[in-house]
């Protein structure tokens, strides 16, 4: 996707700041809808990204494939591929830069920056926020900063567009495909994008069959609204309320250190039938914690 132009539009606010998001949001109209066929393409593997932590919350390394058991609609698979090497991501960063966040603009930018700091060098991202999209997918971090400064005020708080948008961004990407979220409210949609909206229903259903890991940040003191928190967990990611005193830099570093200790299990679904599957992961060792992706979609036009 190419750059919004109105990520380089000046600080305004009202119905000016407006203007340049209908721009923008057009051209994602467009894309979004190009890109309805991308998430679907063919596939012989379901991929499950596990978390597995133990007691005391740390990462626990040294598991083999025998380890594990994963359960499809209830029924055991064989896991024909296993790796517990850390996988190259693509993720977008979307950071809510709404009026009710300005005072916390640039600590939230540096903790971005932090953010990037932990991306391994071969990871790839893009910034942007909750309107207005950054330029495409980078591994360049001194280019990925700039953007994030040219970043306008959002007009309002279209969490549920954002994070649609970003599954379409992330369509072309080879690499795991994960979508960061730092927010401060409830979705709210923009009376002036009708066309755009997004339902929650309709949007966990389109991260589930795309396989994107979300991870949700609530800003200080706010808790993150239960449809987030669903989306977050059932795509094998987490979401994270922040009290007043909480450092953002350590939460976000936590997500790239746990991005980075994940286990990769793969089986072939045993059916195809277009239908919503339930996943489940178990571990051979009860004293060990294990977080995973809860669903996917057995269609012939699965996700990659």
């Amino acid at each position: 996707m190419s750059p919004a132009p109105s990520a380089r539009a000046p600080r305004t606010s009202g119905l000016s700041a407006l203007v340049p998001a209908m721009a923008v949001l057009a051209s994602l109209t467009v894309a979004a809808s190009a890109q309805q066929a991308v998430f679907r393409s063919t596939v012989d593997l379901v991929p499950v990204f596990a978390t597995v932590t133990g007691a005391d919350g740390s990462f626990t390394t040294g598991l083999s494939k025998d380890d594990f058991t994963v359960l499809d609609n209830g029924r055991p698979q064989e896991i024909v591929s296993f790796s517990d090497e850390a996988q190259t991501i693509s993720v977008s960063i979307i950071l809510d830069t709404s009026g009710s966040m300005a005072t916390a603009r640039e600590r939230v930018f540096a903790a971005a920056g932090v953010f990037l700091d932990n991306l391994r060098p071969d990871d790839r991202a893009m910034i942007g926020s909750l309107v207005y999209q950054g330029p495409p997918f980078s591994s360049d971090r001194a280019r990925l900063r700039s953007s994030m400064e040219l970043l306008p005020r959002d007009p309002g708080s279209p969490v549920w567009m954002a994070l649609d948008r970003a599954v379409t961004s992330l369509g072309p990407e080879t690499n795991r495909r994960v979508i960061v979220i730092y927010t401060d409210g409830q979705n709210q949609d923009l009376s002036q994008f009708r066309a755009l909206r997004v339902s929650e229903s309709t949007l966990r259903a389109r991260i589930e069959a795309a396989g994107v890991m979300v991870y949700a940040i609530g800003f200080e003191g706010v808790s993150i609204g239960g449809g987030l928190k669903t989306i977050a967990r059932r795509s094998g990611g987490r979401a994270t309320d922040l009290g007043q005193a909480d450092d953002l830099a350590a939460a976000l570093t936590a997500v790239a250190d746990e991005l980075h200790h994940q286990y990769l299990l793969g089986f072939t679904p045993t059916v195809l039938d277009g239908r919503t599957h339930r996943i489940e992961v178990r571990l051979r060792k009860p004293a060990l914690t294990v977080r995973a992706r809860e669903a996917y979609v057995a269609a012939k036009s699965a996700p990659r």
